[in-house]
């Protein structure tokens, strides 16, 4: 049976108009598909062109000698949120004005793949912060905005790279160098991702984050810049990751601050690694590699005690000995001197320290360690006994440090070092501070010079000798001299 024929006939007994039908409706669902498909196509094509358009609309190029924009700050003015301004190489200062302010979503964007070579902004002006009042500023970073491969400079007195208050912020790849002060200041609730940067000779620190500042900050490069990184207030960053090495300290942390530090290498640094101050509470994970840090590893100081500190190698200072009555002493609190210089007991690793400091903006300096037990008194309570001592003598002369000096005599048949105003006067049980061992007995002018030069052996001022054609020279040192010595840490200006 052929059943093609028959098909035939049923089509054709259905009439023309009705196969004409059913070839229309057959046809109308591939014909509509078909329209969809071209309409999607046309949608798509003209969404490209309009995202290319978009696009090109989004990215301003600045290039210091010729184009639209020969400034950041006219492109700045030109930007909307999600504008990346596109920096040419070359130098960008003359004609800017500073500071330069990013809205918020903007990108400023130079030389990534290098960290900012070639791309040089240099330059500050004057910004008034809400929680710092008036300072001097190269880029104010707007909350959700990326700075990324370009080279800072601020040179003008106070002078910061990128200022970050109250808001969130990207700044990766770039390099900080030869600022007055920091690099980045991160300030308020602000909360900054600092990854992959490098920060070379900045007087102050590479890095300062205070108030309830939060953020990351990897992979970064922090040498002979002041300190690596500051840390105040109650800010509490991560810093994970980074090589700092060489510079005057490595993390300093003060006020109530909780910086969580993991995987650094902190080395060579010339004083400290890491210095917790005041109530700081820095977490130091096992992770983070030390060595050859100057005077030590870890010095975490608490008020005026001390906590624990992992690899401490502080030059080594005169030990002495402990005074034939050590119940005469003082129970006077730290002296406040003119200069609001105080002095208190540390410890330091299996090691205690009569220190000096001035104010929450000083790094505590060693002046005497002590190493050894002597006769029935251990280091701490020699370096207790004696701090209490200097402390009230000190209070004794109006809190003041100047007129006092440091000398040696002979008091029941041992050589002593004590504190006195006047150099004819020798040394008694008023003003002893502590005996000298045999040793440094025969080395009494060493001794003195180490009260000042904070046990650093080779350095500080010389010893001076009286001049009294009628007696012997005695050697003293100018307790004055710590006015100079202790002076304010830059890297800690917000503290004061």
């Amino acid at each position: 049976m052929n059943f093609k024929p028959a098909k035939i006939v049923l089509v054709t007994t259905l009439g023309v108009s009705a196969a004409m039908a059913l070839t229309v409706s057959a046809m109308a669902p591939f014909k509509a598909q078909a329209l969809q498909v071209q309409e999607r196509e046309q949608s798509q094509n003209s969404g490209e062109r309009g995202n290319a358009i978009a696009l090109q609309q989004n990215i301003l190029e600045v290039n210091p000698s010729r184009g639209n924009f020969r400034t950041i700050t006219e492109a700045l003015a030109q930007a909307g949120p999600g504008t990346i301004v596109q920096l040419a190489p070359g130098s960008y200062g003359a004609g800017e004005t500073f500071p330069l302010k990013l809205k918020p979503g903007v990108t400023l964007k130079g030389n990534d793949n290098q960290q900012g070579q070639g791309v040089v902004i240099s330059g500050g002006g004057r910004h008034s912060s809400r929680t710092f009042a008036r300072q001097n500023v190269t880029i104010v970073a707007g909350d959700r905005s990326q700075i990324v491969g370009v080279t800072v400079t601020n040179p003008e007195t106070r002078g910061t790279g990128i200022w970050v208050e109250d808001v969130s912020t990207t700044i990766s790849n770039s390099t900080f160098a030869n600022s007055a002060r920091e690099g980045i200041f991160v300030t308020g609730s602000g909360s900054a991702q600092i990854e992959n940067n490098k920060f070379v000779n900045n007087r102050a620190n590479g890095i300062s984050i205070v108030s309830r500042a939060t953020g990351q900050i990897q992979g970064n490069l922090f040498e002979q810049t002041g300190f690596g990184i500051s840390v105040g207030g109650s800010a509490a960053p991560v810093i994970a990751n980074n090589q700092i090495r060489r510079n005057k300290s490595g993390v300093v942390a003060t006020d109530q601050s909780r910086p969580v530090l993991q995987g650094n290498s902190i080395q060579n640094n010339r004083d400290y690694g890491v210095v917790g101050l005041s109530e700081a509470r820095p977490s130091v994970a096992t992770s983070n590699t030390f060595g050859g840090n100057g005077r030590q590893d870890t010095l975490l100081v608490n008020g005026n005690s001390a906590g624990s500190s992992t690899a401490a190698r502080p030059a080594p200072a005169p030990a002495p000995a402990p005074s034939p009555n050590p119940g005469r002493v003082s129970t006077a609190s730290p002296a406040s001197a003119s200069s609001g210089a105080t002095f208190s007991c540390l410890q330091t690793d299996n090691d205690y320290a009569t220190v000096a400091q001035r104010g929450k903006a000083t790094l505590p300096q060693p002046m005497i360690v002590w190493t050894r037990t002597a006769g029935q008194y251990t280091p701490q309570q020699r370096c207790n006994t004696v701090t209490r001592r200097l402390n009230s003598l000190v209070a004794n002369n109006d809190g003041s440090l100047q007129g006092l000096l440091f000398t040696v005599g002979a008091l029941n048949n041992e050589r002593v070092v004590c504190l006195t105003e006047d150099i004819s006067s020798g040394c008694n049980s008023s003003n002893i501070l502590f005996t000298l061992s045999a040793n440094n007995a025969s080395n009494a002018e060493e001794v003195l010079q180490s009260l000042i030069a904070f046990t650093v052996v080779g350095s500080g001022d010389s010893v001076f000798e009286s001049a009294d054609d009628d007696e012997p020279e005695q050697p003293y040192v100018d307790l004055g001299e710590l006015d100079r010595k202790l002076q304010p840490e830059l890297g800690l200006w917000f503290a004061q």
